[in-house]
This record gives C-alpha cells, sequence and structure tokens, in this order.
C-alpha cells in the first residue's frame, strides 16, 4: 500500500508539469508564427479558414517538441519538489531505490515515447499534407483574394497590381497595370497566386512595357514575374523536396539518402524522449539543504542541444547517412553516463556544487584586483568650536 501511493503521489507530481509545459510550448509557438501566416494570407480570402487549417497542421510538430521538454520537466521537476521538501530523504531511508521509485516517471516516458514514435511517423506526415493541401488550393487561387478592382494594390517589398475587372468565367483579370519598383507592364489578361511563404507569382498576358532610355517599346504574348523579399524574378524558384509529408516507413526503405536521414533524425526523437528521465535524474537534484536551480537549467540547456543535433542527422550529406545517426546517439549515452556516474560517486547536486565553488573563487579574484578606496579616519575628540 505504501509503495502504491508513492507511485500515485509521483505520477500526480510528474504529469500535472508534462500537461502544463506541453500546453505553454504549443501555445508560444502557435502565437509566434500567427504574425507571419497573418501576412502571407492578408490578400488571400477566407482567412479565418485557411489559419485554422494551417494552425491544425502545425500542431503536430508542436506537440512533439513540447512531448519531448515536456518529459524531461516533468520528471526534472518531480525529483527537484521530492529533495526540496525532504521527501526524497525520506523514501531513500526506507531502502526504496531509485529503479523503484522512479517507477511512474520511467513509465510516462516510455508512454511519451510511444506517443512521439506515433507523432513522428504519421501524425507529422499526415498534418504536412493538410498544411500542403491548403496551400496549394491558396496558390491555385481557390479561396479567392482580396483585391480591389480601380487601385493599386500592395504586393509588398514594392510591387504593386492595377486591374479593371475580374472574369468571374475564365478567371482572370483584365486591364493590368503590374510595378515592380523600376519598370511599369500594362497588359489585356492575367493572372495572381500567392506561395505559403508570402511569396507571389504575377502572370502577365497580351501586354507591353517601356525599356531602355529611348523609351522602346516591348511587346510580349506571356511573362510571369515570380516576387520575393529578395526582389522580382522572371525564373521560377527551385522547389525542395519536403520530407515532413512522407510516413516513416517510407522514408525508412527510400533509396534516396537524404529520405534515410531524416528517418533516422525522427527516430531520435524518441530516443531523445526515453534519455529524458535519467538526464533528470542526473540534473535535477539539488544539493542537500539547497534550492540551487543549476542543474535544472544546465539539463534543460543540454537537452536543446541535443535537439539541435537531430538536424545534423536530418542534414547528413553522403552515400549512408546511419553512421552520422549512430554516432550522434552514441555521443548522448556517453554524456548521461559520464553525468549518471559523477553524480554517483561526487554525490547529489554535483554540478551545482562545482558551479559554486568555481563561482566563489571567480569572486574572490576579482575582489583581488578591484582596488580598495580608504577612507580618511574621524578624529575621535573633535575640538568644539
Amino acid at each position: 500500500m505504501r509503495l502504491g501511493r508513492l507511485d500515485r503521489y509521483l505520477l500526480e507530481l510528474s504529469i500535472g508539469t508534462l500537461g502544463g509545459v506541453i500546453a505553454v510550448l504549443m501555445s508560444l509557438m502557435v502565437l509566434e508564427n500567427i504574425p507571419r501566416l497573418v501576412e502571407v494570407t492578408r490578400l488571400s480570402g477566407e482567412r479565418g479558414y485557411i489559419l485554422g487549417q494551417t494552425v491544425l497542421g502545425l500542431l503536430p510538430e508542436y506537440a512533439g517538441i513540447g512531448m519531448v521538454v515536456g518529459l524531461y520537466l516533468a520528471v526534472a521537476m518531480a525529483i527537484r519538489k521530492l529533495s526540496t521538501r525532504g521527501e526524497l530523504a525520506v523514501i531513500e531511508a526506507t531502502g526504496t531505490s531509485p529503479a523503484r521509485w522512479m517507477r511512474m516517471p520511467l513509465l510516462l516516458s516510455a508512454l511519451g515515447a510511444l506517443f512521439v514514435f506515433a507523432n513522428q511517423g504519421w501524425l507529422l506526415p499526415s498534418g504536412e499534407k493538410r498544411f500542403d493541401e491548403i496551400y496549394q488550393k491558396m496558390e491555385r487561387g481557390e479561396f479567392g483574394y482580396r483585391l480591389a478592382s480601380g487601385e493599386f494594390t500592395d504586393l509588398g517589398s514594392g510591387f504593386s497590381l492595377y486591374f479593371d475587372s475580374v472574369d468571374k468565367h475564365e478567371g482572370l483579370l483584365a486591364g493590368l497595370i503590374f510595378v515592380d519598383g523600376e519598370n511599369v507592364y500594362n497588359a489585356a489578361s492575367g493572372t495572381l497566386s500567392l506561395s505559403r511563404e508570402g511569396e507571389g507569382k504575377v502572370t502577365l498576358i497580351d501586354g507591353q512595357t517601356i525599356v531602355g532610355a529611348d523609351g522602346g517599346v516591348l511587346n510580349f504574348s506571356q511573362l510571369s514575374f515570380y516576387l520575393s523579399g529578395d526582389g522580382v524574378s522572371t525564373t521560377a524558384p527551385v522547389e525542395t523536396t519536403n520530407y515532413k509529408k512522407v510516413p516513416l516507413e517510407e522514408l525508412m526503405f527510400a533509396e534516396d539518402a537524404g529520405a534515410r536521414a531524416v528517418a533516422y533524425g525522427r527516430l531520435l526523437w524518441v530516443a531523445l524522449a526515453l534519455a529524458s528521465p535519467a538526464l533528470a535524474y542526473a540534473l535535477a537534484r539539488p544539493p542537500m539543504r539547497s534550492s540551487s536551480p543549476i542543474g535544472l537549467i544546465a539539463g534543460l540547456a543540454l537537452l536543446v542541444s541535443f535537439l539541435k543535433s537531430i538536424s545534423l542527422v536530418e542534414t547528413a550529406s553522403g552515400g549512408n547517412p546511419a553512421p552520422m545517426a549512430l554516432l550522434v546517439l552514441a555521443g548522448w549515452a556517453l554524456v548521461v553516463a559520464l553525468l549518471l556516474w559523477w553524480q554517483h560517486h561526487a554525490g547529489t547536486g554535483a554540478l551545482d556544487q562545482a558551479v559554486l565553488k568555481i563561482g566563489k573563487r571567480a569572486a574572490k579574484l576579482v575582489r583581488r584586483f578591484i582596488p580598495k578606496h580608504e577612507h580618511p579616519a574621524l578624529p575621535t575628540n573633535p575640538t568644539p568650536a
């Protein structure tokens, strides 16, 4: 009964933090992307629908990040609370081993790793497909555009577009004037499409423009302009392969080395979720009679660096990305093993104690080189005036 209550207690401490961290991280990432999405869809019709579907498509990616970070913080905060309240010392005094009282955090991490595996394997590609379908419709103009006829519309980056009317049967703009900052183009008809990055494509049909200093007129039957923040170009941008919308099993057995590299990167997310409780156990417990957060913060920074190293695997160039993935995984295992060994031999809060000692020595060294200002001594028996 005592051990059953301990399991429930640790589960309550961990799961509340896990849910809170996931909710906060997902909310922050959505809010971070909302201004960009609003800017991208400012000329599109049905903006609310596009924004809603886009956010739904991005949720699996944000949930995966939140789960990995949340697992570490959930286990770390549970260990920290038990330690600062003195409860962990009581638990260990009863003879309960770390493997036993960590059973619920380990089980929670295993369930979280299963979610990360399903998310990276199938939920993330499904969300990317939804995201891609919405923006393909937006590029084709199926949602319409917030454009007014008879006035210039600012397309951004110094580009402007004017049209007289819209041919509803063919979906063409009639009587166009396009200004790219330096030149002015007139056309009988044309089309406009916007990409997911906010870049646009303007196609002019049967038009003319003035070229050269002598005012020569250039006639054209069709001319396309690709707009971006870097300027305007008549060459279509190079499309890159989007592996995010490909399920994991297809990437694993693909002949393309880049696809397999992305698959190994996704599997490393699962491995990192499984390693998070060990990282939390090694660093989250502060020294005795101390509430130092140094180890907790250092573990979070180390976790973020592990996440960054996954991109090295996903972008690995070469014939076989498997050695790079194994090297990254071995590096993680070595770092965590060294931290656990250090914590076992140097005592709890070893990192906090080491940092605090270094800080005290640095402070003494700084004070040694700071000149002391001596104040003149006041007379002990001042003579009355």
